[in-house]
């Protein structure tokens, strides 16, 4: 809950004083607002650790190889860079290169996860005896 806190304050803070700022230098409320995501980037990393560990534990007691769990954890983190970079670019008026940010990780995030959709076409033609 302590860590949903700084999150809120953080971005509510960065979100505010950037609207404030834009009014007298929009660079500066871009560059702030680059800042309060860096920042909150580090908050995320934090957070994340027990998530990464808890996955590791996961693949060792299932006993699933490495290579099936990793495409996953890439996408995952394509998506968040994804609408990060989005929601930077969206908020420093370029939305339409906030948009082919967006194409261009979903295109990558599905480059990402081919092992594992070979892994899923390879179990399928074992199953169906191909």
């Amino acid at each position: 809950m302590a860590e949903l806190l700084q999150i809120s304050a953080v971005g509510v803070l960065t979100a505010v004083f950037a609207a404030l700022l834009r009014r007298y230098h929009e660079e500066s409320a871009l560059l702030l607002a680059v800042g309060g995501c860096v920042l909150l980037g580090l908050l995320l990393v934090r957070i994340a650790q027990p998530v990464v560990a808890f996955l590791a534990r996961l693949r060792e007691l299932t006993g699933l190889r490495q290579p099936l769990l990793e495409p996953l954890l890439k996408a995952v983190g394509i998506g968040i860079l994804t609408q990060i970079s989005a929601g930077v670019c969206a908020d420093a008026r370029q939305s339409a290169v906030a948009r082919l940010v967006e194409l261009c990780g979903g295109v990558l995030a599905l480059y990402a996860a081919l092992p594992l959709l070979e892994a899923v076409l390879e179990l399928i033609e074992t199953i169906g005896g191909g």
